[in-house]
């Protein structure tokens, strides 16, 4: 099923905005997860919204990206609330979130997943710079999102997408309810809205929109998109072990670290209510600074950064999202993304999992399979002993 908005002279942003007013006034839903303008400034966060007159502050798309709505959404949906509420994701949140539902962090049961094709995101810095072109640009990301769709190989000059969203794997709805179809559409004319689940229909066809379809470019635009994305990878995959493939290159990469912990703090699937590191287990006794300084000459403070850091690459390897937040979070401008998405995305494939793809799909450590890793364990080989 696919539906469609027609966009009558209006932006897109204004039209998708619209949308969510009928979601409200026609009560299919109790409220929407959507971004919106925080105190009318440039900042942009999740809000939930419940009242049709607070909808005109929403930016749907655009170019910010500072926090991952997956892991709002498992704010929302971890207990029952009795609401059902429409949550607006770019592909990398959806991810997140289908991972903190198998972590029984969240459900899908009260929510209808409405997922996008993504214009990508702009560094923090970027953004920053983006905003101070004009005194409104900031609150009409239209310009962003013209020069992103039909074809996102185009951008505005000056401003290229942050370095997570060059290399995403699937910049399009995964496992939505309703995804909404941009890439290769005339978004002059109406933007088309497909139902990819049985609550996806019940949801459109309670909204009573005239029928859509889907864009003919779609396909060529996803494919070229996803090639341009690969070869991207493949070089950022290439530098980054280059630039880490020693553990005196991994201590260099991490010489700026802080020990903020903000990468955690930001990092959708990075779940767990009490970390070891804010645990005594690494509180440790003065005279331990003083004896590895005598041992080795000297110790750099705060001490445990790259321990630290192998340590979150292990607890999320198999489900990182690739979403970028960690390197947008980081004051010290480390790329950390560049290496966990590399390390992951390597781990994820020698499990053959795609986090987020499919619910039912276990964690690939939750479950052990017989002809897992067969050339290194040995099970299945007839002259194995």
């Amino acid at each position: 099923m696919i539906s469609c908005l027609h966009t009558n002279g209006r932006t897109i942003n204004q039209t998708l905005q619209e949308f969510f007013v009928q979601v409200l006034e026609k009560k299919a839903a109790d409220a929407v997860l959507v971004p919106a303008q925080v105190a009318e400034g440039a900042s942009v966060k999740p809000c939930l919204i419940s009242h049709p007159d607070h909808m005109h502050h929403t930016v749907p798309l655009g170019p910010a990206f500072f926090v991952n709505a997956g892991r709002m959404v498992s704010r929302l949906t971890w207990k029952p609330s009795g609401k059902k509420t429409v949550v607006w994701l770019r592909p990398c949140e959806i991810k997140a979130f289908v991972e903190l539902t198998k972590l029984s962090q969240a459900s899908r049961d009260e929510v209808i997943i409405v997922g996008m094709d993504c214009p990508a995101a702009l560094s923090r810095q970027d953004y920053d710079r983006f905003t101070e072109q004009g005194e409104t640009i900031a609150l009409d990301p239209e310009e962003w999102i013209r020069n992103r769709y039909p074809d996102p190989g185009k951008t505005i000059a000056g401003f290229t997408p942050a370095r997570a969203c060059q290399v995403c794997d699937a910049p399009w709805p995964v496992n939505a309810d309703v995804s909404v179809l941009l890439f290769g559409s005339d978004l002059d004319g109406a933007i088309n809205l497909q139902a990819d689940t049985p609550k996806g229909e019940a949801f459109l066809s309670e909204l009573q929109l005239d029928e859509g379809r889907k864009p003919d470019m779609r396909k060529s635009v996803m494919k070229n998109l996803g090639a341009e994305n690969e070869q991207a990878f493949q070089a950022m995959d290439a530098q980054i072990q280059d630039q880490t493939g020693t553990m005196e290159k991994l201590h260099r990469f991490f010489t700026a670290c802080i020990n903020c912990y903000n990468c955690r703090n930001v990092c959708p699937v990075c779940y767990c209510r009490e970390c070891v590191f804010n645990t005594d287990v690494f509180v440790h006794q003065p005279f331990q600074y003083h004896q590895w300084a005598g041992k080795w000459g000297q110790v750099h403070l705060p001490f445990d950064t790259v321990f630290y850091h192998m340590t979150r690459m292990a607890h999320i390897g198999t489900t990182c999202v690739g979403c970028g937040q960690c390197t947008l979070a980081c004051p010290s401008h480390i790329p950390l993304a560049d290496l966990f998405i590399s390390v992951s995305r390597n781990v994820q494939a020698a499990f053959s999992y795609t986090p987020g793809k499919d619910d039912a799909e276990p964690l690939p450590l939750s479950v052990f399979q017989e002809a897992e890793f067969a050339d290194i364990v040995g099970m299945g080989d007839k002259e194995a002993t």
